[in-house]
């Protein structure tokens, strides 16, 4: 059994049009803080399950116009199943599906009346969640290289919403791509990880129609580092910073995202 507690930070102020910096002129902000955490059972030496909960807590702010805004709650809760394949040619081969849970507190949204005047985001409130049940599915790998101290490693993850919620929001689906090599430092307690990763997002549709913020690519360079602090007890932290993104519409983004984490296994 293995239960864990993360948080992710990101601070988004900056404006971009596609790949290019754009005007920010009510100097607008988004702070976004999402603890996670996680429970995970090995039923057998190849089969498990994973149950994760998300709390986001967003703080919106134009700095011109003295506006601010604060919302927090539970969000969406996910339930996995996970099952380890036979090793082959030395790689480990992990398959994991379940679904998205709509767990988190959803609203009729405000669009087109508020977007105008130079706003880069809708004032009314953000989703905590998509309203929907969504399935997730993803394939992790690894392999220890021949004869070496250094692990490589990859995954491919996709989040995909089928259908609109009650209030006639759809949240756009997602995937992500990252592939890495991970090694101990100095002792087997300490393991500096690197990876390179790729993340697509849809716009949310309303009613069909795409709604203006939100959506793109990214690619993402994500140094980190895992320590064991005692027998089963390990602390994580990785910076995602981005090195190419191409938005699909003006919107606020953040020049990186801190992770952190503690895990217990028993």
């Amino acid at each position: 059994m293995k239960v864990g507690a993360w948080v992710v930070v990101e601070r988004r102020t900056e404006a971009f049009d596609g790949s290019d910096k754009a005007p920010n002129p009510l100097q607008e902000k988004t702070s976004i803080t999402v603890p996670v955490f996680t429970f995970d059972v090995k039923l057998t030496d190849n089969f498990g399950l994973q149950a994760g909960a998300t709390v986001p807590d967003v703080t919106r702010t134009a700095q011109t116009v003295n506006f601010r805004e604060n919302f927090a709650g539970l969000g969406d809760t996910s339930v996995l199943a996970w099952y380890r394949l036979p090793k082959t040619h030395g790689w480990n081969t992990m398959v994991n599906f379940g679904v998205s849970l709509p767990t988190g507190k959803t609203e009729t949204p405000r669009f087109r009346p508020e977007l105008k005047d130079g706003n880069l985001v809708p004032m009314s409130r953000l989703q905590r969640g998509s309203g929907t049940v969504d399935p997730i599915v993803g394939v992790n790998v690894d392999r220890r290289i021949y004869k070496s101290n250094f692990v490589t490693f990859g995954s491919v993850a996709a989040r995909l919403p089928r259908y609109e919620n009650k209030t006639g929001l759809r949240t756009g689906s997602s995937s992500e791509v990252n592939a890495g090599v991970a090694r101990e430092v100095f002792t087997h307690r300490l393991v500096g990880i690197a990876r390179l990763g790729w993340l697509h997002r849809n716009q949310d549709t309303f009613e069909r129609t795409p709604v203006l913020v939100g959506g793109g690519n990214w690619i993402y360079v994500t140094p980190g580092a895992t320590v064991r602090i005692l027998q089963g007890i390990n602390l994580q932290a990785d910076v995602k910073i981005p090195v190419y993104r191409r938005l699909a519409n003006t919107q606020l983004d953040s020049r990186a995202v801190l992770q952190l984490g503690i895990s217990r296994e028993f």
